[in-house]
């Protein structure tokens, strides 16, 4: 097995990971309208989550750039989890939250950084055919 197929298939791993729970933690923030207590605003669940619904389509283009902007943006995310965690009412809400969010940052990174090995593995492999 070369090294671009390795970093191919731990791409494709981490690519799951992050596809599942962006699309998870969208669907979370949205179910806030009728889960919270006090129930969230339409502004605080459907208008901060339009941010993570457009990387939706960059993400699943697999762009490594747009994933790597995810990690920061989802770091936003798990401060807002953070928080509702530690209110009355909306503890499992903030932990579901925390943990998606924490999740998407991990795959998101090493998505990227399995992408850009693979790339450069391909390159080396390339440039060896071709010396």
């Amino acid at each position: 097995m070369t090294d671009a197929s390795t970093y191919r298939q731990r791409k494709q791993m981490f690519f799951g990971w992050l596809r599942i729970s962006l699309i998870a933690l969208i669907a979370l923030r949205v179910s806030g309208l009728w889960l919270l207590t006090p129930p969230a605003t339409a502004m605080g669940a459907i208008g901060v989550t339009l941010i993570l619904v457009a990387f939706v389509w960059p993400v699943l283009k697999q762009h490594i750039k747009a994933s790597l902007w995810l990690s920061f943006v989802s770091c936003l995310f798990f401060t807002t989890g953070v928080l509702n965690a530690m209110t009355d009412g909306r503890e499992l809400f903030g932990i579901m939250e925390s943990l998606l969010a924490a999740t998407i940052f991990i795959s998101a990174m090493m998505f990227a950084r399995n992408a850009y090995r693979e790339l450069e593995a391909i390159a080396e492999a390339s440039e060896q055919l071709t010396t």
